[in-house]
């Protein structure tokens, strides 16, 4: 490829990398509200709170469960599923991928305070409502799951035809039992990678994403190293962008069966979102030059964020 194709070409290219489909996620996740604008900045935020189940119940340990399953395509390269579906398929067995499936498991972290299970959902947010497929990982860049890795949580892309320029997202996470603590350590954390290109951080992350691209698609992957390329044309064509996920303790959330349904917590939860869209705009306006970049910010209220974190951890482990 030669770096000039059209945005339809690349859109479609990008669009067949998700793997998510929306309607998965709807079981477990209700969303509140999308598209809210955070005042005098360019961020958006969206709600989602834990869909009930019909003895309205919240669904956390399902939710936990449902990303314990899809831990192959959050952590394992692209080319290695191929490779063990083939191999698979040759030898009539599900031999290969379950042996991904122990790999991926391996490189979870089993600490109590692990943020991997936010980081997770970033994923799965992140693909299913915005369309925007992930490319690089770097939980398959840990020798062992004892190991946290230091920088972005992930990266993920789409093409904005409206400016004609590729969109490269930083992926953030934080889970937090407040929801102020959990916004500001988001937002510390993904300043950096949007403030200045030639940080040292963000220099590091964008090495790994050139040296790690692996979309089973040669000709994507060339285009998408010319726009990572500074002495390409095409690099003036990449703009920075950031994706957050923000998890904190809701004690709205009913603690016994057939208590409140979910109608009506969501009503509760939309009450709050001026109030936490103020929280927001503080913050970031407050770190400029934050508020002139363009940010996702999903907003996820739930019963504990603890006990989420629990679970999680317990899925992964007897995945």
């Amino acid at each position: 490829m030669d770096g000039t194709s059209t945005y339809n070409d690349l859109d479609a290219r990008l669009e067949r990398l998700i793997r998510q489909p929306h309607e998965d996620i709807s079981a477990y996740l209700s969303t509140v509200e999308i598209n809210v604008e955070i005042a005098d900045t360019k961020a958006m935020a969206h709600c989602h709170m834990l869909a009930f189940d019909g003895n309205d119940r919240p669904r956390a340990a399902e939710l936990a469960a449902y990303l314990g399953n899809i831990i192959i395509d959050y952590a394992i390269p692209r080319t290695k599923i191929q490779e063990a579906q083939q191999r698979d398929l040759q030898e009539n067995t599900t031999r290969h991928v379950s042996e991904l499936k122990k790999k991926a498991k391996a490189l979870f972290t089993d600490i109590e305070k692990t943020g991997e299970g936010g980081e997770l959902l970033l994923y799965l947010l992140a693909q299913s409502v915005l369309r925007m497929p992930q490319i690089l990982c770097k939980m398959s860049l840990k020798t062992s799951g004892k190991m946290h890795i230091h920088g972005t949580d992930g990266l993920h892309i789409k093409y904005d035809k409206s400016i004609n320029k590729l969109a490269l997202y930083w992926g953030e996470s934080k889970l937090y039992s407040d929801i102020g603590q959990a916004m500001t350590a988001c937002l510390d954390s993904i300043k950096p990678y949007l403030e200045d290109s030639s940080k040292t951080a963000n220099d590091r992350d964008l090495q790994l994403f050139r040296d790690n691209l692996d979309l089973i698609d040669t000709d994507l992957e060339a285009e998408l190293l010319n726009y990572l390329d500074p002495d390409h044309p095409n690099f003036n064509k990449m703009q920075f962008r950031g994706v957050c996920l923000i998890g904190f303790d809701d004690d709205r959330y009913p603690s016994l069966p057939n208590q409140k349904i979910q109608s009506v917590l969501e009503d509760e939860i939309r009450t709050s979102i001026t109030d936490w869209s103020a929280k927001l705009k503080t913050r970031l306006t407050s770190r400029s030059p934050l508020e002139t970049f363009i940010l996702d910010i999903f907003l996820v209220p739930l019963p504990s964020v603890q006990s989420f974190r629990d679970v999680f951890l317990e899925e992964v482990k007897n995945a």
